[in-house]
């Protein structure tokens, strides 16, 4: 081979492989985007309404409201736990009992002794709210509720939106540890591995 069809062949594989890299990058850019989960605005903030949720016993925060579904964005969902509380998520969501008791609208649950998340779902939007049963007595087991910090019927900011589903997650007692959840990406796997591939064919192209 000659000197002249070697620096071709290698001027030939850096273009190939500055191509690569910016498919990959562009992929990646692309899937992120797609990932997150799509806020209601500000007029439906987790807090801005939510009178018994956020002034229950061990409420430490809360996130949204969220558009859509928790139930089909479990990915997503766990990565906002992670991203606005500082939580890994271990299991959930799992489904709780909603109630009346003395007329008033309460989530009944398993006791929960250390940090949570329960997801509220009203109309098509959902809010997340952490609590810390940590120095509670007996820890938590019940929590009155409302949906007004999810969404509202418009124009009557005091009527909440009837609830769809509550559900707990448990979390990682080592707050502050951890890692976010991994997401999947299938489609960066396979270009990956064909750009691995196409690297190789032409190495052995180069030095033959």
């Amino acid at each position: 081979m000659g000197v002249l069809q070697l620096s071709l062949e290698r001027v030939s594989l850096m273009k190939n492989l500055k191509l690569l890299a910016a498919a990959i990058a562009a992929l990646g850019i692309c899937t992120s985007a797609s990932a997150a989960l799509v806020s209601t605005g500000s007029a439906f903030a987790c807090d801005a309404h939510s009178t018994e949720m956020t002034s229950a016993a061990g409420y430490v925060d809360c996130s949204g409201s969220w558009s859509g579904n928790n139930s089909n964005q479990a990915t997503d969902v766990n990565s906002q736990i992670f991203t606005d509380f500082g939580l890994t998520v271990l299991g959930g969501p799992t489904g709780i009992t909603a109630t009346s008791v003395a007329g008033d609208p309460t989530l009944t649950f398993t006791a929960q002794t250390g940090v949570f998340v329960i997801s509220l779902k009203a109309g098509d939007a959902f809010s997340l709210y952490e609590f810390d049963a940590t120095t509670i007595a007996g820890g938590i087991s019940s929590i009155d509720y409302d949906t007004l910090g999810v969404g509202f019927f418009k124009g009557r900011e005091h009527y909440g939106q009837g609830l769809s589903h509550a559900d707990l997650y448990t979390v990682d007692q080592n707050l502050g540890i951890g890692n976010p959840p991994a997401v999947p990406e299938p489609a960066n796997a396979a270009l990956l591995l064909m750009g691995l591939g196409g690297m190789f064919i032409l190495r052995r192209r180069m030095v033959k």
